[in-house]
């Protein structure tokens, strides 16, 4: 069926043909979606009639193990199979290791068939390549540690796509439900030849060269020869062989049965594999959380489910589902949301789901019909505005809440255990069901320190378990005043699930981030090639903070040639600054355990010192090198910059604030020059009087007036004369030069405080001989309407003086 060739489709009578392929005497396949109810119906079915003597389902062979596990009575779904294999005795190092997921819920038509065959005691059998093997097939990592073992072709069919817009069904689940899910139950027969005809027009998109690069026929042959082998080990007699198997490769076994071939022979080489039954919940189960292979609103299949477990057929059932699910949304738009919802109006969206089935000519109401009809009565207004509570809710209701449990006896994953463990050596509590907070003093308690490595280590992991709400961060150098760390945290479904799939990268949290770690590095610098100097510096931060101080030498080194190599002054202060906050950080971060930082900080300051000395003019953003000479002078003065020459950095001022072709730049280096005594006052009030004289462009005396400012605000009230200079420039403009540098201006005294304004207000009304002006302050103005404002009044002001008016605004009248 796949040499057809890329236009040829396959035709009705190539669809019944290998519909009646599908069942025979010795096997009998039943293609199926993964999480599919109407999939599940046919398992049923096919189990009833043929009542097999062996049941193979698609999934690594090691799933066959939990079978048992998998059937508990006590067993409450979803639940998921998490499958890793990474090297044996070593640490995961970056590149290798594979796992994946492979979820189940009670409409999952795989645990439908090995409930039947478990039931009927009729050996079950997962029939499929292990995670490492697949990985082989495909050369290459294809499950790089959260994959899903149950993957999704059907969504990339560029046939599928045209057959849903032929059909005005908005996208491929529209498209599913409409032809599986909506309609009564038409027979076994009639499943399999639709599920044939939509299966093929899937794979025919796909070429034999695509197939293999993703592994798909290495697994396919796999397949066929668990089924050979089952259909050899059957007694005279007995059943057939029932395959349940996802149907993009269901429709090509036929032919494999008839030609098989070779099973495959994989290296994986020395690898631990592991298994593991965790916790699910219908929020990672949907399609619309990310989850590829999922069925979109996993809690609305489980209502039409339940429906018709109670003996409703599939139509009833979804009228009914569509009711129950209007009532919950409207208790949860009451009770949560403070939402009023009549019940008139509740009737009115049910009437209107049915009324849009039959409109759009669809056996029952879909998702979709339901969502409208939502949206149609439910929401007064835009729907995207005031509709945004509704949607959201209706999202809610429709993917569901629940949460699975794991039967006795399914045990806990290696990481798992660790990770509990740790957490209850740190006395913080696993078992609470609402958020709990946690305050760290990272200063002088060693114990919160550990809990803090700990968080941030299952953190970096990407483990759904503490939230840092407040505190240092010494990764992106913020809030380092702070003392304490504050936390929120609360064990869930989703944090076991999570720890289960990183659970390839170690059997303890300790080598689990240790691995995430070097996976890190290895990515800042592929190839060898050198990253940014901010990138590497947060790197080193990131190991202190994990408590990886002695595996931090790569990263040492890494940090060394990337600072060596930085081409930007701005930047290379950064991580000067950064790597001497991580050195302040002693006792928060044990930083005088990171080997060789002092060393990188002298390293980086002379960097710094290089890349400044090149400056010329516009090599970077005059506000950039006034900020980054800022920054400099504060690792001079910083506990961290206490062993640094600074001499060096003043004679770098020296040169910008003689030499530099930008007035920013001039000011800035005037007004450090200034604070530390460099510079006398008459030799600044000079300075300011050159800057600020008539022969100089407008724009550069205001941005002169910005970069002093920028570092020395107090100049602005001391002898400095820049008051003074200011106010008899401004005299000498006209009003559009005024207005052309305002926003300049504005930023220019931004940053003085209220007092600060309120003293040069004080001078420069003795300028003119009068008191301090006490206008009433506006704080509900922002700067484009100052801006827009003062233009209007400029446009007033050539008005009149065009009218012979300007002497009421003091302006002269245009001739």
């Amino acid at each position: 069926m796949t040499g057809r060739g890329p236009d040829v489709l396959p035709t009705g009578e190539d669809v019944r043909a290998l519909a009646a392929r599908l069942v025979g005497d010795d096997v009998v396949v039943v293609p199926v979606r993964h999480h599919s109810p109407a999939c599940a119906r046919a398992v049923t079915a096919a189990f009833e009639r043929y009542a097999p003597s062996h049941v193979l389902i698609e999934g690594p062979r090691s799933l066959t193990g939990l079978v048992d596990l998998l059937c508990h009575r006590e067993a409450r779904y979803p639940l998921v199979v998490y499958a890793w294999s990474r090297p044996a005795g070593r640490a995961t190092a970056p590149g290798e290791g594979n796992g994946g997921y492979y979820p189940f819920c009670d409409y999952s038509p795989e645990l439908v068939a090995a409930r039947l065959g478990h039931a009927a005691g009729v050996p079950v059998t997962f029939c499929d390549l292990e995670v490492g093997e697949q990985a082989a097939a495909a050369a290459g990592e294809v499950l790089p540690g959260a994959g899903s073992l149950q993957r999704e072709e059907y969504a990339h069919s560029r046939s599928l796509t045209a057959l849903a817009q032929r059909l005005g069904c908005r996208d491929h689940e529209d498209l599913w439900e409409l032809l599986f899910e909506s309609g009564d139950d038409d027979g076994l027969d009639e499943h399999l030849a639709r599920m044939t005809a939509y299966c093929l027009l899937a794979r025919h998109d796909s070429t034999d060269a695509e197939l293999d690069r993703e592994g798909t026929r290495a697994r396919e042959a796999e397949m066929v020869w668990h089924v050979r082998e089952a259909v050899a080990a059957r007694e005279p007699g007995a059943g057939p062989v029932l395959v349940v198997v996802g149907g993009f490769h269901a429709v090509v076994l036929p032919d494999l049965l008839t030609a098989p071939p070779a099973r495959p022979a994989l290296d994986v080489g020395s690898v631990e594999e592991g298994l593991a039954l965790v916790r699910y919940g219908f929020d990672r189960l949907d399609r619309l959380a990310g989850y590829a292979s999922g069925m979109t609103s996993p809690g609305w299949h489980q209502r039409v489910w339940d429906e018709h477990l109670r003996g409703s057929p599939a139509g009833a059932a979804r009228a009914d589902a569509t009711l129950t699910t209007l009532l919950d949304l409207a208790d949860e738009l009451r009770t949560h949301h403070h939402v009023p919802v009549a019940t008139p109006t509740l009737a009115a969206a049910h009437r209107q789901a049915l009324l849009l089935a039959d409109l759009r000519g669809h056996p029952a109401p879909l998702r979709s019909d339901l969502v409208d009809a939502v949206t149609s009565c439910l929401v007064q207004g835009d729907a995207d505005v005031e509709g945004v509570v509704v949607a959201a809710a209706t999202r809610r209701v429709l993917t569901g809440d629940r949460v699975g449990r794991v039967p006795p006896g399914a045990g806990t994953p290696p990481l798992v255990r660790d990770t509990l463990a740790r957490l209850a050596e740190l006395k913080l509590d696993t078992d609470a069901t609402e958020p709990r907070t946690l305050a760290l003093d990272l200063y002088r308690n060693a114990a919160h320190r550990r809990t803090s490595r700990a968080l941030h280590g299952l953190a970096l992991l990407g483990v759904p378990f503490a939230q840092r709400t407040a505190g240092p961060d010494f990764v992106r150098g913020t809030g380092l005043t702070r003392l304490q760390e504050r936390w929120t945290y609360l064990w869930s479904p989703a944090t076991e699930g999570v720890l289960a799939e990183v659970s390839m990268l170690g059997s303890t949290l300790d080598e689990a981030v240790e691995a995430r770690f070097a996976a890190l590095v290895a990515e800042a610098a592929p190839d060898g090639a050198t990253p940014p100097s901010g990138r590497a510096v947060a790197l080193l931060a990131q190991g202190a903070v994990v408590g990886l101080h002695e595996r931090t030498a790569p990263v040492v080194g890494l940090v060394r040639d990337a600072v060596g190599a930085e081409p930007s002054f701005g930047d290379a202060v950064h991580a000067a600054g950064a790597l001497a906050l991580l050195a302040d950080g002693r006792e928060a971060v044990e930083s005088g355990r990171l080997a060789g930082l002092p060393g990188l900080v002298t390293h980086a300051y002379a960097r710094c010192l290089y890349l400044g000395a090149q400056l010329r003019g516009d090599e970077e953003p005059p506000d950039q090198v006034a900020t980054a000479l800022a920054r400099l002078r504060e690792l001079l003065a910083s506990p961290g910059g206490a062993g640094l020459e600074a001499e060096p950095f003043w004679g770098l001022v020296d040169r910008l604030r003689h030499a530099h072709e930008r007035a920013l730049v001039r000011g800035a280096a005037a007004g450090l020059a200034s604070t530390a005594g460099r510079l006398q006052g008459d030799d600044l009030a000079r300075d300011v009087a050159g800057h600020l004289a008539g022969t100089l462009d407008a724009h550069e005396s205001v941005g002169y007036v910005r970069g002093l400012f920028a570092t020395a605000r107090e100049t602005v009230w001391q002898g400095s004369g820049v008051v003074a200079a200011l106010d008899s420039r401004l005299v000498d403009w006209d009003q559009p030069t005024f207005l052309s540098t305002l926003p300049d201006l504005r930023l220019a005294f931004a940053g003085l405080t209220p007092r600060e304004t309120d003293r040069v207000a004080q001078a420069v009304a003795e300028l003119h001989g009068g008191e301090r002006p006490d206008p009433a302050v506006r704080r509900d103005v922002d700067a484009a309407t100052v801006q827009a404002l003062a233009g209007l009044a400029q446009q007033v002001g050539d008005a009149l003086a065009r009218d012979g008016l300007g002497a009421w605004v003091g302006r002269e009248t245009t001739p």
